[in-house]
């Protein structure tokens, strides 16, 4: 009995044993069933990750590809850049040696201008520049000195030496007086005050200006009492006062107003490099058609002298013709009595000498002179032929 007890505790062992194994081997295929799935899952990530890479790996080497050309054009865009760059150092150093050079003018032009600032200050140099600057003007307009115009030349009137700076002669002997000045002192200290300046720079600029229109009456004042007019033949009663700045007289002007009246109720003309300069082209224009006038009246004076002088060669020649006419009848009539007349009595006597030889025969010339058929020939021979007639009767 106990035995049948042993055994059946051995064989409800046995039984449990193997319950427990299966139960172990189920959970074992269970997990490793689990582990086969995510196996599986993660094989299907992994080839959907080499696809999705080799689908990105294609689409990048097409990228890649297309953009090959534009690597090209980056390339040469690069090249042009490099070259543009080096351009513009480049112009920036021409650009910066240009403004040195600049510069160093900039400061020359300030010295020059404050060189001829200073200059112009002194009366005798302002008044050598006045004078240049009109002799200038003279020859721009094409004037020869000492035939068309002459510079200081002097004249004596009521006792006083007058010299204008220029004579400009006029056709029909008459001439045009120029005075050259330029009085600029308070014009140029004007100029050098600071535009537009405060209110006290505003005030000494429009004394300064007044007193330059002052000093330009003062000027035409002294032309009037100088009388250059009376003292010039020819000459009308007018003086060209030459202010060497169109600014300085535009000052003037335009401070006093009644500048140019009073200069015109004074005889004196006032006027600006344009305005002379105006003038002395009028003054070349007349010239050269007085010159073609001149010119014109020679040549018809010519023309006369030439259609006379014609006249009489044609009245020699017409002579010479009747002469030569003359001349040929002569030698034909001696050519007719050598032959009928000399020749047989030669003939005779040649036959009393054997060893003479016989006798040249002549020709008459049986020309006469071609005859006169212009009627400036006909017309001349039948006048002479007329007065010889009426002589001869």
């Amino acid at each position: 009995m106990e035995m049948l007890w042993i055994l059946l505790a051995l064989l409800i062992g046995v039984l449990i044993g193997a319950v427990g194994t299966a139960v172990v081997f189920r959970a074992r295929n269970t997990a490793l069933a689990e582990r086969t799935a995510i196996a599986d899952t993660r094989v299907a990530e992994l080839r959907a990750q080499i696809d999705t890479q080799h689908q990105q790996r294609v689409s990048d080497d097409r990228v890649l590809r297309e953009l090959l050309p534009v690597r090209t054009e980056l390339e040469r865009m690069r090249g042009t850049v490099q070259t543009l760059e080096q351009e513009r150092l480049e112009l920036h150093g021409q650009i910066s040696e240009q403004l040195r050079v600049q510069a160093q003018a900039d400061v020359e032009l300030r010295a020059s201008t404050e060189q001829l600032a200073s200059a112009l200050k002194s009366n005798t140099e302002r008044g050598s520049w006045g004078e240049s600057q009109l002799r200038n003007l003279l020859e721009a307009t094409g004037m020869l000195e000492h035939i068309d115009f002459d510079v200081q030349q002097q004249f004596t009137h009521d006792d006083a030496v007058l010299r204008p700076d220029a004579l400009v002669h006029l056709p029909g002997d008459h001439a045009l007086i120029i005075d050259a000045k330029a009085p600029m002192n308070r014009y140029l200290e004007a100029m050098q005050l600071p535009t537009p300046g405060t209110e006290e720079d505003r005030k000494r600029r429009k004394q300064l200006l007044a007193d330059h229109a002052r000093t330009v009456r003062g000027h035409v004042d002294a032309l009037r009492v100088r009388d250059y007019p009376s003292a010039v033949p020819g000459s009308p009663r007018l003086v060209v006062a030459y202010l060497p700045s169109e600014s300085a007289l535009s000052a003037a002007v335009a401070a006093d107003p009644g500048l140019l009246d009073y200069a015109f109720g004074k005889d004196v003309a006032l006027a600006s490099p344009v305005t002379l300069w105006a003038i002395l082209r009028s003054v070349a224009a007349a010239w050269q058609q007085e010159r073609v006038t001149e010119s014109v009246a020679e040549i018809l004076e010519l023309s006369s002298q030439l259609y006379s002088r014609l006249g009489t060669a044609a009245g020699h020649l017409a002579k010479l013709g009747r002469q030569l006419r003359g001349s040929v009848d002569a030698y034909d009539s001696l050519v007719g009595s050598m032959e009928t007349r000399v020749f047989p009595t030669a003939r005779k006597l040649g036959e009393f000498d054997g060893a003479s030889k016989p006798l040249p025969t002549s020709k008459p010339v049986g020309k006469a002179p071609r005859p006169l058929s212009a009627p400036e020939f006909t017309e001349l021979e039948t006048a002479e032929r007329t007065s010889e007639e009426s002589g001869v009767r």
